[in-house]
């Protein structure tokens, strides 16, 4: 190896000893006098320059790229359909890193330590399928979320109009129109209700499963620091005050923010309803075939080993249209091409066999349409109890907390105008069950009713007409699935259900 020694200048030289292998050191001269010497000293200069940056860019490029959403979704395939559902999401401009690593040095180091594991149990192959959720070292809402979104801000009401299609052969239109009671906190007044009610009052809770869907224990903070504690009635024969102690020193007490409900916000897996309702609604499938929609949730609902079974059973909606309907197979061959190819696309971006991941893994809690959401606290099954131990109240199950009744309308009487309800609801109103108490009242009654629904609010084919038969409390099972398993909930909600099914009506109808 050749060494260099600088030895000492002169006037406009600089002398080096230049070492060789066998003969010792050999005298170089760089004189800048020499306009040669220059131009070469020169031109290495600038060649140790463009390597540098080039050296330094390429770091800088590395570095942007490991925390790009393309690395984080791409170069591991079990991220693959975590990135897939990233891409439909509303977050889909945000990069993974702001919500799943932060910003900083320290943070970086963190993450590819974690990396790291993860590298590691695929080299392995001893990742979790499906990689699990909630993930528990998240950063807090208030240093993600809260960077672009202020929830104790007040919000106004929303009006929210949902399209359905019924489960029977002319898929019937069904729209549901209710009003969105945001809420939040109004600085001026310092009043808090509506659905963010729950950020700008701490509230804390103790979960009994890792995805946090089964609540043991809520408490929530009064103005003089004290906690308002709810006990769910599974545990109130237990030693209710050792369990939440016992939890607090264990670290599993959790403070409810933003990721408590919008859980999925960023990998959301829509159910097979809506998925199938909205691409009927964009008329990506068409509508006047029979029973597709009904046909079309059966095939998506159901699970499959893999991708390829589940293409050659959405396939096989062709041989049955041809069976049972064969002049439309003809007419409208077309409209079932388009129909498969679109139930494919849905199929391929929620539902992934390789990771046993589909709609049902990760439950999610912005609602309470296909999981317990709202309810795994809003039940009336969790329980303050007073000194002497009786119970006080019950952390309600009232529907009209969060927002109004649903105004439904289907076919024919889709409901276009709906009419805004205000105000406090009368007393009869207070239980959750008044959608059904409401038909024995009396004639002379309907008139105060009509002086906040209008006439417009009973137009619905949905709730109304139906023709219970007297035993529906021992069939109602049967009963559900025959009307499309989802026009329960438009009286009942999943509330009433869970009253005899904890687990939910969805697994267990």
């Amino acid at each position: 190896m050749r060494q260099n020694r600088l030895v000492g200048t002169q006037s406009n030289k600089v002398v080096i000893l230049k070492k060789r292998k066998k003969f010792g050191w050999v005298k170089v001269t760089i004189d800048f006098s020499r306009p040669d010497h220059r131009r070469n000293l020169f031109l290495v200069f600038a060649g140790l320059s463009v390597v540098a940056a080039a050296v330094a860019l390429s770091a800088y490029q590395g570095y942007v790229y490991s925390e790009s959403s393309a690395f984080c979704g791409t170069t591991c395939h079990t991220m693959d359909p975590q990135f897939k559902r990233y891409e439909h999401s509303s977050h889909a401009n945000v990069e993974c890193v702001d919500c799943h690593v932060g910003s900083g040095f320290n943070f970086y180091v963190k993450s590819k330590i974690e990396g790291l594991r993860q590298v590691y149990a695929l080299i392995t192959n001893t990742y979790s399928r499906p990689i699990k959720s909630p993930v528990h070292n998240l950063r807090p809402a208030r240093e993600i979320c809260e960077t672009c979104h202020t929830p104790t801000m007040f919000q106004d009401n929303v009006i929210k109009t949902v399209a359905h299609y019924d489960n029977d052969e002319a898929n019937t239109p069904v729209v549901s129109t209710l009003i969105l009671k945001m809420g939040g906190r109004q600085e001026t007044t310092g009043i808090s209700r509506g659905i963010h009610w729950h950020i700008s009052n701490p509230v804390y809770y103790l979960a009994a499963d890792e995805q946090r869907q089964v609540i043991l224990w809520v408490g929530v903070e009064k103005s003089d620091g004290t906690l308002k504690e709810y006990y769910a009635r599974d545990v109130i024969l237990r030693d209710k005050s050792a369990l939440v102690e016992e939890a607090r020193a264990k670290g599993e007490i959790r403070k409810m923010d933003c990721i408590d409900c919008h859980n999925r916000t960023g990998h959301e897996i829509p159910p097979p309803e809506r998925m199938v309702d909205e691409a009927i609604t964009s008329r990506l499938i068409d509508p006047s075939l029979p029973f597709i929609r009904a046909k079309s949730v059966e095939i998506l609902g159901t699970k499959y080993g893999t991708q390829a079974d589940a293409f050659y059973a959405i396939d096989g909606m062709l041989n049955l249209y041809q069976t049972n309907y064969p002049v439309i197979f003809q007419e409208q061959r077309a409209g079932l091409d388009r129909a498969i190819s679109e139930l494919k696309k849905i199929y391929s971006t929620t539902n992934f066999p390789e990771m046993n991941l589909d709609w049902k893994t990760n439950p999610n809690n912005q609602d309470h349409s296909y999981s317990l959401g709202c309810f795994r606290c809003h039940d009336d099954k969790h329980v303050n109890f007073s000194e002497t131990g009786e119970e006080v109240r019950t952390v309600t199950a009232s529907c009209n907390l969060c927002h109004t009744v649903p105004i439904v309308g289907k076919g024919k009487d889709l409901i276009v105008d709906t009419p805004v309800i205000v105000g406090s609801p009368p007393p009869s109103h207070a239980s959750f069950s008044w959608t059904v108490e409401h038909q024995k009242i009396s004639q002379e009654e309907q008139g105060a009713c009509l002086q906040c629904h209008g006439k417009g609010f009973c137009n619905n084919g949905v709730c109304h007409n139906l023709s219970h038969p007297p035993d529906m409390l021992f069939r109602h099972a049967d009963e559900y699935r025959k009307q499309g398993n989802q026009v329960c909930y438009i009286c009942h909600q999943d509330i009433s259900c869970s009253r005899c099914h904890p687990q939910g009506v969805v697994n267990n109808p």
